[in-house]
């Protein structure tokens, strides 16, 4: 987020016309038609996370491999991003720091809007299992897992069991500093030098539990996830070890990507046994942990208003974003899916004049 107007367009086509080339075939193109809509949604651009410090969590990430970083952006901005972000009492919000981090010559979209706000600041700890409704945990593809989880051991990083599966298809979730799921998953034979300091190469999918597989399907359909391919429905005991968990489980879910292969892809996982209906983070936009999806549109005036027309629900109404001035062609705004999570659609708007604040920021 809050890329000035020269950068944000440059990246914005990188990361739209970025292609995940990894993580087994092209999904399936079977099930229900998707609805006959084009809201002209051309990828993932990054996911957010808040922190609670940001220099132990940038060089943590560093030590993965995310060492491209973006900075620069507004600590404070206007009245209309606050709103963007549920904050609605707020006149503007202060960040401590922010950057968005990515992989070198990453496959595909890898980026992380890493955020420590000040104001308002929410202290309350992210999810405490990768089953929680919600964005709990995105996926990073190594090319030799071994290698990474002595890495990971040897810098003190929590894992929550040891690698489940065989060498070319396993996984084993660790945290970051706050607590923050990740998924570091192997699909081929190990095959990268094995001196290397790191060796994760992508962000295959970020994971998005659900309560209702088949109405999240429908709604992302009509975002423009149109490719659908079934996971497994069970999992041995072992497996569930690796989530965290203490018995054998059951769930329904779907890998689900955009026309053309398996592009910026999505997890939707609906956990039967167990299941836990405690709600995603609600707003303000600031909870520590993976709180929303950045995805690119080709215009964001006529996305929001098919959406509208669709009856989609907005957290706010659109920001012009993101200079901190609001005279910006780039703009901003949170869609709120059937569970609650926020996904920030980004792309190009009609130039707008300035709105002014409200009569009582300018009384504060």
């Amino acid at each position: 987020m809050y890329w000035n107007g020269v950068v944000f367009r440059l990246l914005l086509v990188v990361l739209a016309s970025a292609v995940v080339g990894c993580a087994g075939p092209a999904p399936a193109t079977d099930g229900p038609a998707p609805t006959p809509v084009d809201i002209g949604l051309t990828g993932r651009i990054h996911f957010n996370t808040q922190t609670a410090d940001f220099a132990r969590a940038r060089t943590f990430y560093r030590m993965l491999g995310f060492t491209v970083g973006v900075s620069g952006f507004p600590k404070t901005n206007t009245h209309e991003m606050a709103r963007s972000l549920g904050m609605d009492d707020l006149c503007s919000y202060e960040i401590q720091e922010i950057e968005v981090i990515s992989i070198p010559d990453g496959l595909g979209p890898t980026s992380i809007d890493l955020i420590q706000f000040a104001v308002p600041f929410n202290p309350d700890p992210p999810y405490a299992s990768p089953t929680h409704l919600g964005m709990a945990y995105a996926a990073l593809l190594t090319t030799d897992l071994a290698a990474d989880v002595a890495r990971l051991r040897a810098e003190g990083v929590e894992l929550l069991s040891e690698p489940y599966g065989v060498p070319g298809n396993r996984f084993v979730f660790f945290r970051d500093p706050d607590g923050v799921f990740f998924k570091l998953v192997e699909t081929a034979p190990p095959h990268d030098d094995p001196d290397a300091d790191i060796h994760i190469k992508a962000m295959p999918y970020v994971a998005l539990n659900i309560s209702d597989l088949e109405r999240s399907l429908a709604f992302y359909r009509m975002l423009g996830y149109t490719q659908v391919r079934p996971l497994p429905s069970t999992g041995t005991l072992a497996e569930a070890r690796a989530y965290g968990l203490d018995a054998p489980f059951e769930l329904r879910g779907a890998d689900i990507a955009l026309p053309g292969g398996d592009r910026h892809r999505l997890r939707l996982v609906q956990w039967l046994d167990p299941y836990n209906g405690d709600p995603p983070y609600s707003a303000p936009i600031n909870h520590i942990g993976i709180d929303r999806i950045a995805l690119a549109v080709a215009d964001l005036d006529l996305a929001v208003e098919t959406l509208q027309e669709l009856g989609a629900q907005f957290l706010s109404e659109i920001a012009p974003c993101c200079s901190g001035t609001g005279d910006d062609e780039t703009g901003i705004i949170n869609l709120i899916d059937p569970d609650g999570i926020f996904l920030e659609l980004v792309g190009p708007i009609a130039r707008r004049e300035r709105v002014a604040p409200p009569v009582w920021c300018e009384a504060d």
